[in-house]
């Protein structure tokens, strides 16, 4: 059988080619949008697009049912950091731009709960977080620092036969961002666990240089 995997913030461009790279080497693959609580789940076959609302945590676990009533299975997770809107100064920053992003934050809390629920009933399953790149307001970067401590947590303690590693961007777009991604879990992100993956582009070339989860 095909690999399963679940992309979140499919919706993004980085979500988006991810999801494309993924199908592309036949993998079954799982895409989960932004609905902020509209609409269900719209079936395809490969990819199988969902609509995910961040703050419910029903919906995370509707996401996970999703995936399993599809593929009868999920091998791995690919959590992306949600985005948020970017703004200038604390002060000039609306509180209902406040509230979002941190209502937003949650989300990866909530699917990986559920995910790595289902992974201790298989006893395995691998996680990959995806951080963005430096943070350009004092909300993003609360919503960035929250993410990466998340995934040092996780990495640290995936929990028994899960495979758990973070990724973080240099000065670059998402395809090239996503390309990265791609490479580094066929070539060694499946197989050795709690390492952030720090990609830096050089001279046209990918390069990735570990980082202890304890440092990221």
């Amino acid at each position: 059988m095909p690999r399963t995997i679940l992309v979140t913030e499919a919706d993004s461009r980085l979500g988006a080619e991810l999801v494309r790279l993924f199908v592309e080497r036949g993998y079954s693959v799982a895409a989960a949008m932004d609905a902020s609580g509209r609409g269900e789940a719209v079936e395809s076959r490969n990819p199988l697009l969902l609509s995910w609302n961040r703050r419910s945590p029903v919906s995370a676990r509707s996401v996970l049912l999703s995936v399993l009533n599809a593929f009868g299975s999920l091998d791995e997770a690919v959590v992306l950091e949600p985005p948020v809107a970017h703004g200038s100064t604390l002060v000039e920053t609306a509180s209902a731009d406040i509230d979002r992003a941190m209502d937003d934050a949650k989300g990866p809390l909530f699917l990986l709960r559920e995910v790595l629920g289902a992974f201790s009933r298989t006893g395995s399953g691998t996680v990959s977080l995806v951080a963005g790149g430096t943070a350009t307001c004092p909300v993003e970067s609360a919503a960035r620092e929250a993410f990466r401590g998340l995934g040092t947590a996780l990495l640290a303690a995936p929990g028994a036969g899960v495979v758990a590693n973070g990724f973080q961007a240099g000065p670059a777009g998402p395809d090239e961002y996503a390309a990265f991604i791609d490479r580094t879990l066929e070539e060694k992100g499946r197989k050795i666990s709690g390492r952030w993956f720090a990609f830096a582009p050089r001279a046209g070339f990918l390069q990735g240089v570990f980082k202890t989860s304890s440092n990221p």
